[in-house]
């Protein structure tokens, strides 16, 4: 997060933004995905389609923004130098999700239950993670003083990049494990707890 406070014009384009991602999701409840067209959520919000393209530039990015109020990465970069790069993660993902009101939590199961059910933004969010690889490795080889082609880097990074995608995917496989009751990055910590430990039972 920005220490500095976000001016006006940034205040009213979060707003707007917030807008069009709540109207576009209970169009998508109310009508269906696929049923619901950029120019009927335009119209509901009031605004111009070409202004929901401004700041949505496709379809799934409706569903896949996040609007919580915390930058993980920036969480990662800020841990103690002391830490190693898994726990320095691990802390960094518990105070993303500190952070989050019971109405983000809401927002987040329904837009985890959207990418489960839709494909199209299914495929869009690991294409997003995907894309997000290559800075995460250089955010690890940063703290981790080293090259990011260092093999060393390169497999942490990969390791924990793949266990985001294989436990979201597996949610996705398993509403029941993303029930309101359940904390949302507790599958994520745990995977990371046995990466950290190494093994060792295998």
């Amino acid at each position: 997060m920005s220490p500095d406070r976000p001016s006006w014009s940034q205040t009213q384009t979060l707003a707007l933004r917030q807008a069009i991602q709540s109207t576009a999701l209970r169009l998508f409840a109310e009508r269906g995905y696929t049923e619901t067209t950029v120019s009927m959520i335009a119209e509901e919000v009031g605004v111009a389609t070409r202004t929901c393209f401004r700041h949505f530039p496709t379809k799934p990015d409706m569903v896949l923004w996040d609007a919580a109020d915390y930058d993980m990465l920036a969480q990662f970069r800020a841990r103690p130098a002391g830490e190693g790069v898994i726990t320095a993660f691990r802390e960094a993902l518990r105070a993303g999700y500190a952070t989050l009101s019971a109405e983000q939590r809401a927002l987040e199961q329904h837009r985890n239950d959207l990418i489960a059910a839709i494909p199209e933004v299914r495929a869009a969010h690991l294409d997003h993670l995907t894309s997000a690889a290559h800075e995460f490795t250089l955010a690890v080889a940063e703290r981790a003083g080293r090259n990011a082609d260092d093999p060393d880097i390169v497999a942490v990074s990969g390791a924990i990049i793949g266990i985001m995608m294989i436990t979201q995917l597996d949610a996705f496989r398993r509403p029941s494990a993303t029930s309101p009751d359940r904390d949302p990055g507790a599958a994520v910590d745990n995977a990371l707890a046995r990466l950290q430990q190494g093994f060792g039972t295998l």
